[in-house]
């Protein structure tokens, strides 16, 4: 009855719901139950309260309304309150996604937002797979900056998960949950929790199994899921209906391979403007370098080559748009009596897990992925002689001209190539393919994980006279090992791609160094066929140049917690309380990728390793001050103070300053003003150079030549995402901000039923943030603005497309979000039943970055931005709940506000309307003790909205629901 007691009173003390998508907890207690709770800490604070009342605003989510949604995912349960924005990663994000599960509390990112177990650091940082829904007995969601009363990432605010204490018998829990419409991606979980108490303490064990099946976008039935779609200009039209309207544009990345071969020679002319010569010997003063491709259906015999005709690979139905996969989670607690005054207590929770991401098969790109590296010496178009060896600089360096009788007699160098050697079997051409695109469909491209993790404390906690104590030491540790199915080894690529021949006559060709010479025979090479289109990949060529990369991430956190609080003097108005602590905190990361990708030697993404740790000292404490009562109004004031050391940057000192004053009878004003950091990561400071893909558009293409005075001349841009080298920066300093939080929380007497209304208006600003400029930032600044640092950066190949940009991180932007929260909670007692609603409402009104100082700041309130998050400037939960003796049904309900995106290669802003679900949930106690709940959710099977801009599945499936009409079905037995 305590713990019943407690939830309701944290719940009706503080003036908030949970999270209305959720059903309301158990009808409230009179007032004079209320008043029987002893003192607690609410997160935000360290001093215990017996009101509960705070000048923090924080959400309370219970386990009951967890469990009227179905999610056993208590991160994607999370990230629908209207308090979440973002596009975090979670289990349906596939390209990008790691497994994990995390939230991202106001739109300022994950990393921005610090999550609790217990008032305790995670080692993970926040991933919610790890953490049972089966042990959850309510999660406190603080909606303010919270940095003076727990350090650094604690910007945005604070998830705190309140896990279930003096848990009394034995449940066991079954659900499985499915969609409707989609043809696969069932989810099945199985818990139990035991406890048990007895004179001097307890203890508390339970498990969690959880499997997800994986779903394709094939097995959806939204078009724009099973083909590649993109907004497109029809002549001087833009299409602007979406999915039926948009262009199939897909990958250029195709099964019959785009081959550019060295039959196309640039040249220059006289007065050193480009000159080519194309397969006729005709001089052209532009490229006709465009890539052929050979098709095996079409082409005629001999033909060898024929023109790329424009056709794309359409990768959307063969990706993930629900990533499986399974999980075990073990936890347990004991809490035991030492003496009268001092108690023992300990938290363990252990997290297993594998999972996968699925992508298209890999696509082959020789200007970025390893190929044959050789030379080629062109020969003369018009005579078919080889050019003219000449020695114009030093004699071991030999220069090549042209010999054609067309008035040029220029000085040309050999061509050094990545691609297929001219000497490979498979090549009839007579010359090189200096560069090879081609997707490998006869491979498949998966990502798979394997997590371990535990997190084990020990304290003590105990009083002295009026002071309450606490000790505690919590160790984390993590270990995450990925594997990369699906990608090719640099090494035996080029083998493969190098002279090969059939020199012993046994009609299966082998490798050599030097085809005319059997005694360079490269020993279990097998020559690989980029030439015969989809199929023409055996099994055993891929099986030698195919390889299985294996990565591993281990994290270590050790962390000494140690608080003091009570009573200081006993003031006109009550008590001076105070608390103060210290706490110590070792981080330790490291990051070792496969030795392929240090090394360069793989397809895919590469990049170095990471090794790097920190240390933090910190000092912390906390006043609330009753300055006025009189029985009808009450003013109180808190002041928060830390001061944190980090081995890393240095020192911070924070504070925050809070205000609560009882106004008349049924209306409090609340206010806090503080101060907030981040400090950095571990990767952020140490983390090798690696491979990011950003979008973009190259200023000296053709399209934005003109408006780009510093490009030597007209590239090609041969693909819509470039090559970016990202990396850690260990001179980074911590980012600083403010945060201010404003509102009233009113309860007004009314003849029938309790009315609850919260209003409160917030507003973080951040300064120093740790960015990165942007590929197309460094791109525009170097070639527009004639930056040399910028250019400096960039990397451009033979044919001056862009080759790279190096992207690393700095202390360069800025922010400024701002909002105002509404709640409502209505409920009353009828002889039909307890009926409750509730409203919970977020509207953003600002949520700008600043790229970097000088700037402008681009506000995203309302858009898919340019990172590809989500900001709709409303989004709004409802709840309708009705109880009658053992049976509760609720109707929920999900609003998302309209958003704008871009266009993906048209200069076209997207509306995407806005989305509204609904919910229905039922459920039911036998005599027995067995619990029967049912839901469907997305009642009217709303279909995901296209997104052109949309990175996975051309939609977001953070914000969005993917699988249209779905239910859950749960059985619950109490021993």
């Amino acid at each position: 009855m305590k713990k019943n007691l407690l939830s309701a009173a944290v719940k009706g003390a503080l003036g908030l719901t949970a999270a209305a998508i959720m059903v309301p907890a158990m009808p409230a207690f009179a007032q004079e139950d209320a008043e029987m709770v002893e003192e607690v800490i609410v997160t935000g604070s360290r001093i215990k309260r017996a009101d509960l009342e705070s000048s923090s605003p924080v959400t309370v989510l219970t386990s009951e309304e967890m469990q009227a949604t179905g999610i056993t995912d208590v991160g994607d349960l999370l990230q629908r309150l209207p308090a979440m924005s973002g596009s975090p990663i979670g289990t349906t994000t596939n390209n990008g996604g790691n497994g994990s599960v995390q939230v991202d509390l106001r739109g300022l990112g994950p990393i921005r937002t610090l999550t609790l177990v217990n008032g305790k650091r995670t080692v993970d940082g926040g991933d919610y797979q790890t953490i049972p829904a089966v042990m959850i007995d309510r999660v406190e969601i603080l909606k303010d900056g919270a940095s003076a009363a727990y350090g650094a990432d604690a910007v945005a605010g604070v998830v705190n998960i309140i896990t279930k204490k003096n848990f009394e018998g034995v449940k066991l829990e079954v659900q499985n949950s499915d969609s409707f419409e989609s043809d696969a991606g069932a989810q099945d979980s199985i818990s139990f929790i035991a406890g048990k108490s007895f004179d001097g303490g307890n203890v508390t064990f339970g498990a969690e199994y959880v499997q997800q099946e994986e779903i394709y976008q094939s097995d959806t039935p939204w078009d724009f899921f099973q083909n590649s779609y993109y907004i497109y200009p029809d002549g001087q039209t833009f299409e602007q209906g979406g999915p039926t309207a948009g262009f199939p544009v897909g990958s250029s990345r195709i099964p019959e391979g785009r081959l550019t071969s060295g039959e196309l020679v640039q040249r220059t002319n006289s007065d050193g403007a480009p000159l080519f010569i194309d397969a006729d010997g005709d001089l052209v003063t532009t490229n006709t370098g465009t890539p052929a491709f050979r098709n095996p259906v079409f082409m005629n015999p001999g033909d060898g080559l024929t023109a790329y005709d424009g056709r794309t690979y359409n990768y959307a139905p063969v990706n993930y748009i629900q990533t499986p996969y399974e999980r075990v989670n073990l936890f347990s607690e004991a809490n035991f009596d030492i003496t009268e005054n001092t108690q023992f207590y300990s938290e363990f929770r252990a997290n297993l897990r594998t999972s996968a991401q699925e992508l298209a098969p890999q696509p082959y790109n020789s200007p970025t992925d390893p190929g044959y590296n050789g030379s080629y010496i062109p020969t003369d178009p018009l005579t078919g002689e080889p050019l003219r060896e000449v020695n114009v600089g030093t004699a071991d360096e030999p220069d090549w001209v042209y010999t054609a009788d067309q008035g040029l007699g220029q000085v040309v160098d050999p061509i050094f190539f990545s691609g297929i050697s001219q000497d490979n079997f498979y090549n009839s051409l007579g010359f090189p393919v200096l560069d090879a695109r081609r997707r490998i469909v006869e491979s498949t491209r998966r990502f798979e994980q394997e997590v371990s993790q535990f997190q084990a404390i020990a304290g003590l906690t105990g009083s002295i006279e009026d002071w309450d104590w606490d000790m505690s030491y919590n160790k984390g540790y993590r270990q995450r090992s990925d594997q990369d199915f699906g990608q090719f080894y640099g090494p035996n690529l080029r083998n493969a791609m190098g002279p090969s021949a059939d020199l012993d006559g046994d009609g299966t060709p082998e490798c050599y160094t030097d085809i005319n010479d059997p005694s360079t025979l490269i020993s279990g090479c097998v020559p690989i066929d980029l030439f015969s289109g989809a199929g023409g990949i055996t099994d055993e060529m891929l099986a030698y140049v195919g390889t299985t990369a294996v990565d591993t991430i281990t994290i270590e956190q050790d962390q000494f917690n140690s608080s003091i609080t009570g009573d200081i003097v006993q003031l006109p108005a009550g008590p001076l309380s105070a608390a103060f602590g210290y706490e110590y905190r070792r981080e330790h990361l490291v990051y070792a990728p496969d030795s392929a990708k240090v090394a360069g030697e793989i397809t895919g993404n590469t990049g170095a390793g990471t090794e790097g740790g920190y240390t933090s000292n910190s000092v912390f404490a906390e006043f609330l001050v009753p300055a006025f009562d009189n029985g009808t109004q009450s003013v109180d004031m808190s002041l928060g103070l830390r001061w944190d050391d980090y081995s890393t940057f240095g020192d911070d000192t924070v504070y925050q300053l809070g205000l609560e004053a009882q106004i008349v009878d049924g209306v409090r004003f609340r206010a806090t003003q503080g101060e907030v950091f981040r400090a950095p990561s571990i990767g952020e400071l140490y983390a090798g150079q690696v491979d990011s893909f950003p979008q973009y558009s190259d200023p000296c293409a053709a399209n934005n030549v003109a408006n780009s005075p510093f490009c030597d001349r007209t590239a090609p841009q041969l693909d819509t995402q470039v090559l970016a080298k990202v990396g850690g920066n260990p001179n980074l300093e911590a980012e600083t901000g403010d945060t201010l939080t404003a509102g009233f929380v009113i309860t007004p007497e009314l003849p029938v039923g309790d009315l609850s209304v919260t209003l409160d208006y917030w507003k973080t600003e951040m300064d120093n943030l740790i960015s990165s400029l942007g590929a197309q930032y460094i791109l525009d600044d170097c070639y527009q603005s004639g930056n040399s640092a910028a250019c400096a950066l960039v990397t451009r190949r033979a044919d001056y497309s862009v080759a790279q940009v190096l992207d690393g991180g700095l202390n360069v932007a800025s922010l400024t979000a701002e909002g105002v929260d509404t709640e409502v909670r209505y409920g009353f007692d009828s002889d039909f039943g307890r009926f409750e609603t509730s409203v919970l409402w977020v509207h953003q009104l600002e949520n700008s970055r600043t790229a970097f100082e000088g700037a402008e700041a681009e506000d995203q309130v309302g858009t898919m931005s340019g990172n590809g998050n989500t900001y709709a400037q409303d989004k709004l939960n409802y709840s309708v709940n009705w109880y009658w003796n053992d049976l509760s049904v609720s109707y929920l309900g999900e609003y998302i506000g309209e958003i704008e995106a871009p266009a993906s290669f048209i200069d076209y802003t997207q509306k995407v309307d806005a989305q509204l679900y609904h919910d229905l949930a039922a459920a039911y106690t036998f005599p027995t003790q067995t619990r029967v709940s049912l839901g469907v959710t997305n009642l009217t099977n709303e279909e995901p909205p296209y997104i052109d801009f949309g990175f996975n599945a051309s939609t977001d499936p953070s914000t969005y629901r993917l699988f249209g009409r779905s239910y859950y079905l749960r059985v619950s037995q109490e021993f």
